[in-house]
């Protein structure tokens, strides 16, 4: 990189519109990408050509750049090895039936139910067990190292990541019940 270059310069990002993309479901039912881009080369090749041509990339999965602060907005379309054939700047610029099938995908891979009440908390052996009730229902789970599983994302915002791997999220922790509040105090 020479003194007049910087780092924006050095990363092309290529964005999915109505016009240049559509997504449907493979046979399968697994979400894919047809679109007119640059052609797509693995990383050992290299394509001087950047004239968009039209591709049908097979299934794709969904990944959110900014998953709190902006859901709906700067998602990147992967393949099966984790590398990004563009980007969606935001959902709103999609056609509703694409819309629908990158929101299904998002939400089966970010499913995080939000915590409404924290009916027990209880530690036992360095585990806590919750039992609690969320937009999906009443839910248990139990967590190891509880201090070290409650991420606090920002504006009262907190991820709790159980001993499964499952998360579940709290959206204000000072809108909590006082009862609530009083369980979970002792973890923030």
């Amino acid at each position: 990189m020479n003194k007049n270059e910087n780092f924006l310069d050095l990363a092309e990002v290529t964005y999915l519109t109505a016009e240049n993309s559509r997504f449907y479901r493979t046979e399968n039912g697994f979400p894919a990408l047809e679109a007119v881009l640059p052609k797509f080369t693995d990383d050992l090749e290299s394509n001087e050509d950047k004239t968009p041509v039209k591709q049908d990339f097979g299934r794709v999965f969904f990944h959110r750049c900014f998953p709190f602060e902006t859901p709906d907005e700067y998602i990147s379309v992967l393949n099966k090895d984790g590398r990004e054939y563009a980007m969606i700047r935001s959902l709103s610029e999609l056609p509703e039936e694409a819309r629908e099938i990158v929101r299904f995908e998002l939400d089966r891979k970010y499913y995080c139910p939000t915590v409404k009440k924290i009916k027990s908390l209880k530690e036992k052996l360095g585990y806590s067990f919750w039992e609690v009730e969320t937009d999906k229902g009443d839910m248990s789970f139990s967590m190891h190292d509880t201090y070290r599983n409650i991420a606090n994302v920002g504006n009262g915002m907190l991820i709790i990541s159980d001993v499964d791997g499952n998360r579940y999220r709290i959206d204000d922790v000072a809108a909590l019940d006082r009862k609530s509040f009083k369980k979970i105090e002792l973890y923030l």
